[in-house]
């Protein structure tokens, strides 16, 4: 019987299945895959939801934040100024 010791070139293939091993169980909960594969694509599918309404909250939030931060500069005069300028 051969034990093989040196992996060579098998390393990356090996490191690929490990990798999509768990991202695939960071997505589907191990409960969820013994029950049915509906169930684990429809959380799949909520949880890319969740995170996209996460991503697009983060995004409306940070530009609120950036014009918050831009009209804390303006003071009453310069405002006078614009409002008589038109």
């Amino acid at each position: 019987m051969i034990i093989p010791t040196h992996f060579g070139p098998a390393i990356p293939m090996l490191r690929a299945q490990a990798w999509s091993a768990s991202a695939f169980g960071r997505l589907v909960s191990r409960d969820l895959m013994a029950v049915d594969l509906r169930f684990a694509l429809a959380s799949v599918v909520t949880r890319s939801l969740i995170q996209a309404a996460d991503a697009l909250a983060r995004h409306v939030m940070s530009r609120a934040w950036r014009g918050a931060r831009f009209a804390e500069d303006i003071t009453a005069a310069a405002t006078m100024v614009a409002a008589a300028r038109h």
